[in-house]
This record gives structure tokens, C-alpha cells and sequence, in this order.
């Protein structure tokens, strides 16, 4: 068993301009939080998990019937999760990069809402990213052709996330004094439906 982790080449032939901004997006702080997202404990920790779910029939219908907030939502939400717990030191930078993560999670619902129901123009996208969000031109650009080609992916982030936070203060109220953080994510990540309570009380 094992993964790669795979960085995109900066191509030859950018200017200048283009690899700094594109360099400044994914700085080390922010490669740090990708890394979290994406891989531990974020995404490849959830599919670990998932692909030994028993029985076989429920790993399958859980493989077909995936839910986009639950998934993309656990990755946010542990990330923010890992910062509270105090990864590298409690860094202050880190936690700066995070909240512009954040509010480009939010800009990315807007976006998307925006430009799928409301017939939002790309000047107006891009206005939106760059001047009221703080994001680098790069990831600007190709997140209107992201939103453009993927309609209702990018609002998962922003969804899952609230959820992922509501769900866990519910079992914590649940549970009180017992609450243990490490048994409300390990259940959740084995799927073994340790908040079904709490998910009948929230709705």
C-alpha cells in the first residue's frame, strides 16, 4: 500500500507574473493545509476507512451514492480541527492562511450560486476573488473555469464543513463530560453511524 502525492510542474513558459502568483496561493503554509485536506486526516485517511467498510454491500452502495458535503466537508473541517488542536505550535501564519482559505471556501459558494442562477459575468467573478476575497489572479482564473464546468461541487466545501461543526457540537452536548474528540472522528471515519442521533435532532 502507499500513495503519491502529486505537484504540478510551473510550465516553462509562464512569465513571471504568473508563477508568483501562483506561487504565492500555495506558499508553506499553504501547501501544509493542502496536505492536511487532502491527505492525513483529511481525504486519504476518509478513503482508508471507507474502502474496509463491512459489509461489502454497504462500502458499495456508500461508493455509489457518495455525498460531496460529507466528504469535502470532513477535509475542511478536520483541517480546522488540526489547527485548534494546536499543529506547529499553534503557528499564527498558518492560522492567517487558513481564514483565507476559508473565505475563498465561501467565495467559491457565492460564486457558484451566483453564476449558475443569477447569470453572474466573469468580470463580476473575478471582482469578487480578487478584491472582496483577497485570492491570487492564478487561482482566480481557474477557479471561474472550475465553477464554470463543475456546477454545485464547489458549494460542498462551505456545506459540509457547517455540517461537519453542527454535528459535532450536537454529540458533544449529547455526551457532556464524556465527550472524547478522538472517538467522535474515529467513529465517523468507520462509518459506524456513531451520530445517527444527533443527525435525527439536527434535522
Amino acid at each position: 500500500m502507499g500513495a503519491f502525492y502529486w505537484l504540478t510542474p510551473i510550465p516553462k513558459d509562464w512569465p513571471k507574473e504568473r508563477i508568483e502568483s501562483k506561487l504565492s496561493e500555495y506558499n508553506f503554509y499553504g501547501l501544509k493545509l493542502l496536505t492536511i485536506h487532502e491527505a492525513m486526516p483529511g481525504h486519504y485517511v476518509q478513503l482508508e476507512y471507507s474502502n474496509d467498510i463491512q459489509p461489502k454491500s454497504r462500502r458499495l452502495l456508500r461508493s455509489v451514492f457518495g455525498n460531496g458535503p460529507y466528504v469535502e466537508g470532513w477535509a475542511v473541517y478536520v483541517t480546522e480541527t488540526m489547527l485548534d488542536e494546536g499543529y506547529l505550535d499553534g503557528s499564527v501564519e498558518l492560522r492567517l492562511i487558513f481564514l483565507k482559505q476559508q473565505l475563498r471556501m465561501i467565495a467559491n459558494t457565492i460564486l457558484d450560486v451566483r453564476l449558475q442562477t443569477m447569470n453572474m459575468s466573469d468580470r463580476e467573478a473575478i471582482d469578487l476573488m480578487l478584491k472582496q476575497c483577497f485570492q491570487e489572479k492564478e487561482e482566480a482564473q481557474g477557479k471561474l473555469g472550475r465553477a464554470k464546468l463543475s456546477s454545485t461541487q464547489l458549494p460542498t466545501y462551505y456545506a459540509g464543513w457547517r455540517d461537519w461543526r453542527r454535528l459535532r457540537a450536537e454529540y458533544q452536548r449529547q455526551k457532556g463530560a464524556a465527550f472524547r474528540l478522538a472517538e467522535f472522528s474515529r467513529a465517523d471515519a468507520e462509518g459506524r453511524g456513531v451520530t445517527r442521533e444527533c443527525l435525527a435532532r439536527l434535522k
